[in-house]
């Protein structure tokens, strides 16, 4: 692995004693324009920003991730890694590498709309009083939106761009690593789950065992999502995601058992044509975006990931 760093002359944090690391994991992703919002916000000059490269290989893209550290007030470095080790490994890098109080994980298709975005996470961090993981959760810039990526817009929309009241029913299973706050001691106590690999419910994994040991705090401080697939990705990632889905259901089969997916895929794993609706569904997201309205591919959507599942569950039934 190696480092690039920059290291400034550091300020102690004014807010509260609550000094911060902002870890940004990528892939492949140029996180030039979150950096340059980063620069913008209030305390920025009190953080550590710190980047780790996934296993890109792209040394124009390298370049630009040291240039834009180059204008951040703080303490920065980038770690790199010569090939891709997965989400749950990155974060667990990131954590690792922390020496500051507290942890703000980003992604790196984020953008920040709000200068006051660090300090409304130190202040609820410094009103919570104790380690915690806060959640300030995030949204989609709609006017972004194209038609090639609408559909996983609607997707973000209706199951994730959720407001705090609304995340707090189940406090565990909405912790998205997109955008999440937490104490360092969580570092210690809860890593990432290694054995989860490419995309899909590790960090779903990671918040149900951050509840079981420490407080999580739902606030409304919201990232805004850039990185929306088009249909032929977000299917790939969804038909990629069934090894970890079991593997959730191992770690966590209550909690998974109330989830409607898992109720939907188990009855559908005991029928005769879970493959014959995989392809139809399939079908359905890729091929009717001309004369299907979104919302009817939505459902086709939903039905290919319950496809999948059940398909697993079969395969490891049988």
């Amino acid at each position: 692995m190696s480092v690039f760093s920059q290291d400034m002359s550091a300020r102690s944090p004014t807010d509260g004693g609550i000094s911060v690391e902002i870890c940004i994991p990528i892939y492949r992703d140029d996180p030039s324009a979150l950096i340059a919002q980063l620069s913008r916000l209030r305390g920025a000059d009190e953080a550590m920003l710190r980047i780790y490269d996934d296993g890109s290989a792209d040394p124009a893209l390298t370049a630009r991730i040291e240039q834009a550290l180059r204008a951040f007030p703080g303490q920065t470095a980038l770690m790199t890694v010569p090939q891709n080790l997965g989400r749950a490994a990155a974060r667990n890098a990131l954590m690792a590498a922390a020496h500051s109080d507290w942890l703000l994980f980003l992604d790196g298709d984020m953008r920040i709309d709000r200068e006051d975005f660090l300090r409304v996470y130190q202040q609820a961090a410094r009103a919570e009083g104790r380690p915690c993981c806060i959640v300030g959760g995030f949204g989609v810039d709609r006017l972004a939106v194209t038609r090639a990526t609408r559909l996983h817009a609607l997707q973000s929309v209706r199951s994730e761009c959720l407001d705090a009241a609304r995340r707090r029913a189940d406090p565990g299973r909405y912790v998205f690593t997109a955008n999440i706050f937490f104490h360092r001691q969580l570092c210690r106590d809860v890593p990432f789950n290694n054995r989860f690999s490419g995309w899909g419910w590790e960090d779903v994994d990671w918040g149900l065992s951050v509840a079981d040991h420490y407080p999580i705090r739902h606030i409304d401080n919201p990232a805004v999502h850039l990185g929306l697939d088009e249909d032929a990705a977000l299917l790939g990632k969804y038909e990629g995601s069934g090894g970890n889905f079991l593997l959730m259901l191992d770690e966590h089969p209550d909690s998974v058992r109330r989830m409607p997916v898992y109720r939907m895929a188990r009855a559908l794993s005991r029928l005769p044509f879970r493959r014959s609706l995989t392809w139809a569904m399939r079908r359905a997201v890729l091929s009717g975006r001309p004369v299907l309205p979104a919302r009817l591919r939505l459902v086709a959507l939903k039905l290919f990931r319950v496809s999948v599942y059940a398909q697993a569950l079969h395969a490891r039934d049988h």
